[in-house]
């Protein structure tokens, strides 16, 4: 999924340390989720969209991600790749 995480620290000068202390998280955790190599949980994406003083939506750019998420992968390996439309 991608993200402003990069923009919007760096607009206010913080350092992916002071935004991982802010949201309880480490450095290596923020580094991982802005070059999309991890999807934060519902929870930890509010925290760090209420440090940014944003939604979430304008923080996680939830449909413009090239990465296929892991719901959809979920849904394929459990429904053999058919859509499930019962």
């Amino acid at each position: 999924m991608k993200n402003r995480i990069k923009e919007l620290r760096e607009r206010r000068g913080m350092t992916q340390e002071q935004l991982g202390e802010m949201v309880g998280t480490s450095r290596q955790a923020i580094n991982a989720i802005e070059t999309e190599k991890f999807e934060p949980s519902i929870w930890l994406a509010y925290d760090i969209s209420r440090v940014f003083g944003c939604a979430i939506e304008e923080v996680f750019l939830f449909g413009e991600s090239t990465r296929k998420s892991r719901s959809e992968s979920s849904r394929r390996e459990n429904h053999g790749g058919q859509n499930n439309t019962d």
